[in-house]
């Protein structure tokens, strides 16, 4: 594989790895998540926040469609009676603001021209700039329903979108949610 390959297939890999969705989550390693069978939702109703970005019965609707849909994928049944279910979902949604800030960029360039000679060319720009943005998170937290406890929390983040179009916002939120369902239930040793 020659030079120039190379780099375009390493940009290439870099590239791939970018996801649009940050995800962290954590679980209580001592519990049984092989015992989980069914779910159920802990509130029926999502309770108001007092904030009318959050309080939204289309994001709601989507975000329970979304969790209900990958948690079924994964064999996990939604229980018709609450209390009898191994465990219960719900979730939280938050804006915040943050500061974007980027340094000077590099960049290389390779190339050959027709008489075989190789050349390389290397720029650095020294500016900056410094914007801010706001970053739209969604937590998923599954609980223990007999002890009352957090079992396992995944949280998503990624800039806030400004977009009218229900398909469009639909398509991103069930890609928060698989984001941050992917790794549940966690594999235990």
């Amino acid at each position: 594989m020659n030079r120039t390959s190379f780099l375009c297939l390493a940009a290439a890999v870099l590239l791939s790895g970018c996801s649009s969705v940050s995800v962290k989550r954590d679980y209580d390693e001592s519990f049984d998540f092989l015992a989980l069978k069914t779910y159920a939702w802990k509130h029926d109703v999502q309770p108001e926040t007092g904030v009318p970005r959050i309080d939204n019965d289309l994001n709601d609707q989507r975000i329970r469609t979304a969790v209900n849909e990958d948690l079924q994928a994964k064999g996990f049944v939604l229980a018709d009676d609450k209390t009898a279910a191994h465990f219960h979902v719900e979730y939280f949604m938050e804006f915040q603001q943050r500061i974007d800030s980027s340094g000077g960029t590099v960049s290389f360039g390779v190339g050959r021209s027709v008489g075989s000679s190789t050349g390389a060319g290397l720029g650095w720009s020294s500016g900056g700039s410094v914007s801010d943005y706001e970053e739209a998170q969604l937590t998923i937290d599954i609980l223990d329903p007999a002890a009352e406890r957090t079992i396992w929390r995944g949280r998503g983040m990624r800039r806030s979108s400004s977009s009218s179009n229900p398909e469009k916002i639909t398509k991103q939120t069930r890609d928060a949610v698989t984001r941050i369902l992917k790794k549940f239930p966690p594999k235990q040793k």
